[in-house]
């Protein structure tokens, strides 16, 4: 590391306690610096560089990817049921005709719907 680089990390190191401090002061930073005799245009600046120095070191570590469930489940596969439209649906399953009325059930009518057909057809008769 060149001597550049080891006083730029030295002086950032030293701003990142003065910034700190600054903060948690509870004070505005305008009261500080002057309190500090600090210029805010230079703070302003070193906090700028400590915020991208940290954000910097921040992305350098490596965080573990989170586990999900599938993670810590070995690798076999996995299934699911999946419910696929009945292709009978559409079909026609009985049609009754008397006059000029006509009843048609669907496959895949409930019991309900049924009932109520065969109701209609008493009806009629």
């Amino acid at each position: 590391m060149n001597v550049q680089k080891l006083t730029h990390e030295v002086r950032l190191q030293q701003w990142e306690k003065i910034v700190t401090e600054c903060r948690n002061s509870g004070k505005t930073i305008t009261a500080w610096c002057a309190e500090n005799n600090i210029n805010t245009k230079t703070y302003y600046h070193w906090q700028k560089l400590v915020c991208q120095a940290t954000c910097q070191e921040l992305s350098l570590v490596k965080e573990p990817k989170p586990q999900t469930v599938i993670d810590m489940v070995d690798n076999s596969p996995i299934f699911a049921e999946l419910s696929m439209p009945d292709s009978r649906a559409n079909k026609l399953a009985v049609a009754f005709k008397y006059n000029d009325v006509q009843i048609n059930i669907y496959c895949g009518a409930d019991a309900a719907t049924v009932e109520a057909a065969m109701a209609a057809i008493r009806d009629l008769c």
